[in-house]
């Protein structure tokens, strides 16, 4: 899996996540944070987490959790732990 195909499933799984809790679609950009743009709450961000370490096969350190505030820093932090397990 490329870069952008990452990104793309990412952003994909962000705005599964946010129409579950009806956030606004105009709201979802890579820069946009979870929280205070996309109002999703900590429940939302467990789930993002969870899924991406089982979609992408990586295990991101809990330390990581308070970093990953967007879609570009998703994709940064899971792009970190797939170039390690290599």
């Amino acid at each position: 899996m490329n870069s952008e195909e990452i990104k793309e499933t990412i952003r994909g799984l962000i705005t599964e996540i946010a129409e579950d809790m009806d956030v606004e679609t105009d709201s979802i950009t890579d820069d946009a944070s979870f929280v205070e743009d996309m109002g999703l709450d900590s429940m939302a961000l467990l789930e993002v987490l969870a899924t991406m370490e089982k979609k992408f096969g990586v295990s991101i350190p809990e330390s990581e959790f308070p970093n990953i505030t967007s879609i570009n820093k998703c994709h940064a932090t899971v792009e970190k732990y797939l170039a390690a397990e290599k």
